[in-house]
């Protein structure tokens, strides 16, 4: 047994017992900022409540028995210098400190993933690529300052972190030209059309639309996944076209997944109202704040359901946020997001629900420690390839 567990132990032992020298309080202090992770566990075991709560536990526990069935098969020598130099503070709850202190350590060792390459996997940017009418193409990113016009005089402002549409025509020329803006794996993009709605585009989508909006409707087409907030105008409905389904809105705020691997498309409703219809179904669904349709693009159905929608708009606040969803599905969103290839070697771990609130702008490795750290998963990051086993 790794003499760390006991010099910790010993040491947030003598921290509760008000009994640390000097130098011992210095070296706790020392291992404690070693890490966000030492501090909040040291934080957790030394938490008022916990204390009091272990101190009426140990009441009944038989510190003898317990002592040496955690030493287990160390020499019996090692075991009495042990129990000499720790026995006096089991009074206030050596062996519970000193189980989590172990538990601590094998969780950590057990959850490390294993990398062949010292390469950091890292989110993604601000980053994007612009079609304009005449088939050229501008690079966006971060930090860009530029403003350019289309054919219509159609004014485009790159202002460092977003694209902006400002109408600048005046001719009276009532003609649509499309432009496409296309966010790689590894970026997003923000994106205000020349009506003033926002659209933020995550990793691996794509959004069609008219430079300037003419007739009586705004229609855009989207592939992937975008965050809307539509500006209000009672007479032009703002339609988004995806997959064969049709979401229609006067003004509001919504988000819809829909992913060419994925086998359905979700559109959760944050404010105002929708509509949403397909080809293949005659049914019209309208749905309140707080609601989600899913459209299965194999049989054209819609099913409506109440869902936190804190969820579906976590990656456009800078989190990655599940819960209980499959893996193959978590792993997805970190392939597109961190642009790598995820590898299965065991198919029956892509079915595994996992949950989690990360920082999206986080490099990846974490995340998947954490994940790891359930015993029901194994990863190993080789380059850009995150290969996925039991």
């Amino acid at each position: 047994m790794d003499d760390k567990y006991f010099d910790i132990a010993e040491l947030v032992s003598k921290y509760l017992a008000n009994d640390l020298t000097d130098s011992e309080r210095e070296r706790l202090m020392e291992w404690v900022k070693l890490s966000e992770k030492n501090d909040a566990w040291f934080r957790s075991v030394t938490e008022e409540e916990f204390v009091r709560l272990k101190r009426q536990e140990l009441k009944a526990v038989d510190i003898n028995q317990g002592w040496f069935s955690l030493l287990g098969k160390k020499q019996q020598e090692r075991k009495r210098v042990l129990r000499m130099r720790l026995l006096k503070y089991a009074g206030i709850f050596i062996l519970p400190v000193l189980a989590l202190t172990m538990y601590f350590f094998m969780h950590e060792e057990q959850s490390t993933v294993p990398t062949s390459v010292a390469q950091e996997i890292l989110p993604g940017v601000r980053k994007a690529i612009l079609q304009m009418a005449d088939g050229s193409s501008v690079l966006l990113h971060a930090r860009q300052v530029d403003t350019f016009k289309e054919k219509d005089g159609t004014l485009i402002d790159l202002n460092g972190e977003s694209i902006v549409y400002e109408s600048n025509d005046t001719s009276g020329v009532q003609v649509a030209i499309y432009n496409t803006l296309t966010v790689p794996r590894g970026g997003e993009y923000v994106l205000t059309l020349s009506d003033g709605t926002a659209v933020h585009l995550n990793a691996d989508s794509k959004l069609r639309f008219p430079v300037k909006f003419v007739g009586d409707k705004r229609v855009v087409k989207l592939e992937g996944e975008g965050y809307f907030h539509v500006v209000r105008n009672e007479n032009s409905p703002f339609i988004v076209e995806v997959s064969g389904m049709e979401v229609t809105v006067l003004g509001t705020e919504f988000n819809i997944f829909g992913y060419d691997e994925s086998g359905e498309v979700r559109t959760t409703l944050i404010n105002g109202s929708v509509k949403i219809s397909s080809e293949k179904n005659e049914r019209v669904c309208v749905l309140s704040p707080g609601e989600q349709a899913v459209f299965n693009k194999e049989n054209g159905q819609i099913e409506v359901s109440e869902v936190d929608v804190s969820y579906a708009i976590a990656w456009k606040d800078g989190l990655i946020r599940f819960r209980d969803r499959p893996l193959k599905e978590i792993m997805g969103f970190i392939s597109r997001w961190y642009d790598v290839e995820v590898v299965y070697k065991d198919e029956d771990v892509k079915d595994y629900l996992f949950g989690c609130n990360f920082d999206r702008h986080a490099t990846v490795l974490p995340l998947l420690e954490l994940f790891q750290s359930t015993g029901t998963v194994h990863f190993e990051i080789v380059g850009k390839k995150i290969i996925v086993s039991k």
